[in-house]
């Protein structure tokens, strides 16, 4: 009979493991709860030696730094970039002053200019006087203009006319800038 008594009851082995388990449970949530004081003990230690105040006023400063030298860096392009469109309109700019003087001077001292417009791309003059040879030689110079200085081209006579009241007459001449 003692042959068929079991001393060792298979609850023990089960208990043995349900105790095992719970010993790498403990020792889980102890490792953990280690390392999760260390970490609050760095942290603390942190902002200790660098305190979160400080940071954050040498952020702000630093930014506002930056601003500012943004709003200067802004100017400063703005600046350079009227400075080369000006650059840029003054060497495309038509030299009119100089077409200008241009026709006044050949206009001969018979003759009286009545009415100049000039533009980017056209010329008109109007002349009047009391010679057709001072007008002949008019037409000859502006013509002289475009072929020899290339000042102008398309020269285009756009009337000639007669007061006879005054005994005067009047030359109207039209013509592109080159």
């Amino acid at each position: 009979m003692n042959g068929s008594i079991n001393l060792v009851s298979p609850k023990n082995e089960q208990l043995e493991k349900e105790q095992n388990r719970l010993r790498i449970v403990r020792m889980s949530a102890f490792i953990i709860m280690l390392f999760v004081a260390a970490i609050a003990v760095l942290v603390f230690i942190i902002n200790l030696t660098l305190p979160i105040n400080s940071i954050k006023h040498d952020e702000e400063t630093t930014l506002s730094n930056i601003s500012s030298l943004h709003k200067k860096l802004v100017e400063y392009y703005l600046v350079e970039d009227r400075a080369n469109h000006l650059s840029n309109v003054i060497a495309k700019r038509e030299k009119l002053p100089n077409i200008i003087d241009a026709l006044l001077t050949i206009v001969p001292g018979e003759l009286s200019v009545s009415s100049m417009q000039v533009d980017a791309k056209k010329m008109s003059l109007i002349v009047s006087g009391d010679s057709l040879i001072s007008m002949n030689r008019l037409i000859d110079d502006v013509i002289m203009l475009g072929a020899q200085k290339n000042i102008l081209k398309n020269v285009v006579m756009q009337q000639l006319s007669l007061d006879v009241k005054n005994n005067k007459y009047s030359i109207s001449i039209q013509a592109d800038i080159k």
